[in-house]
């Protein structure tokens, strides 16, 4: 940064306003600053003459508010030395745009820069990534609704009888940190033993024109309580999110971030019965209710297994395909609904717009110069 410019820094979360401090009379050019939304995916496969690169790129907003305009003057405006507190106000497009993201092979980003440009002088500039989130408006009912399936094998080779495995969870979206509960029900009429799976996957999927990129990691896998032949018995299984896991991401037409949770039985020398739910991630301050009670008729089998609780009895069916739809774009709520805005690391949110500070010196380039001001924040 110029010496003749000791500072240019935000000031955000209520009091939204550019500092700029100047040692000396400064000539600008122009003054602004610029709230961008991106996302941007790229990856390359292959090696040598047959090494080929993908990439695609979508923007969701270009958002700039001026303090000092261009000029085709040859004498622009003057700052003299002193700290001059510039607000600003931004409001968001109300569309649907997805939270923050960082992958192996993409990301979304929302930028906020400021520039100062001098006539014959480098331009001096500032920047902030802001994390963007993600609000719960409501009308995502189905997020509150229990899955449940059913799933049997019949023993051909190496045993005899039948297995099967119903598994129901008490909802279908979950915050950071919080925890999944299901409640399993095993009928083992088979000749064999067998044991209890289950696992919550991620899903990466990075798209660039017809091509894509997945990748795949388990968040939870365990294997636990074998069932002996001819056993019946119910559990229940608590699996707790890391409190950073990354949230859902369905509505970015390049990326993608998805889970899916799998409960089965392993059964050695066949494949496994299995049942698999669509799992979404909710930032972590989405407050997503729990299931109000557990529902009647869960009572354990002989001999008692650990933590037994009610079971379900009728339910309503999971929500069509593998992943609902989790924001609806058709879905317009009032404004500042649909996302929020947020400094990072401050955790408070800028919502739907930037909010100037209620009694800050605003420079105007009608006059010379605004002094220092004890009203200016440290």
């Amino acid at each position: 940064m110029s010496r003749s410019i000791k500072e240019l820094s935000f000031h955000y979360d209520r009091i939204n306003e550019i500092v700029l401090e100047v040692t000396k009379e400064i000539k600008v050019g122009s003054f602004f600053v610029k709230l961008t939304g991106d996302a941007n995916v790229r990856w390359t496969e292959g090696s040598g003459d047959d090494e080929t690169t993908y990439s695609d790129h979508e923007r969701y907003f270009k958002l700039k508010q001026y303090f000092i305009q261009e000029s085709s003057k040859k004498d622009g405006p003057v700052i003299r030395p002193g700290s001059h507190v510039f607000p600003f106000r931004f409001q968001l497009p109300q569309q649907n745009m997805p939270p923050s993201f960082k992958g192996n092979h993409g990301w979304v980003k929302y930028v906020l820069t400021v520039k100062l440009s001098r006539p014959w002088k480098p331009t001096s500039s500032t920047y902030t990534e802001l994390i963007f989130v993600l609000r719960n408006d409501g009308t995502n009912d189905h997020l509150l609704q229990p899955q449940a399936g059913t799933q049997d094998k019949k023993m051909k080779l190496f045993g005899s009888g039948k297995m099967s495995i119903t598994v129901t969870s008490e909802k279908t979206g979950y915050m950071q940190g919080e925890m999944i509960r299901v409640f399993v029900d095993i009928n083992n009429s088979s000749s064999r033993d067998v044991k209890l799976k289950y696992s919550l996957k991620q899903q990466q999927t990075f798209i660039a024109g017809r091509s894509t990129n997945r990748g795949f990691k388990h968040i939870v896998k365990e294997t636990r309580d074998r069932i002996p032949s001819g056993e019946k018995s119910k559990f229940t299984v608590d699996m707790t999110l890391p409190r950073d896991l990354t949230v859902t991401i369905e509505n970015c037409r390049i990326i993608k971030v998805q889970y899916e949770l799998k409960i089965s039985l392993d059964v050695s020398f066949a494949s496994d019965p299995a049942v698999t739910f669509p799992v979404v991630i909710l930032p972590a301050d989405q407050q997503c209710p729990p299931w109000q009670g557990p529902p009647r008729g869960f009572q354990p089998y002989p001999p008692p297994q650990p933590s037994p609780v009610p079971y379900p009895g009728e339910l309503p069916p999971p929500p069509s395909g593998l992943y609902p739809n989790l924001y609806d774009p058709t879905v317009l709520p009032h404004p500042g609904a649909a996302a929020g805005v947020y400094p990072n690391p401050n955790p408070h949110a800028i919502q739907s717009g930037f909010h100037p500070a209620p009694s800050a010196p605003v420079y105007d380039p009608n006059q010379s110069t605004k002094e220092s001001s004890p009203n200016v924040p440290p």
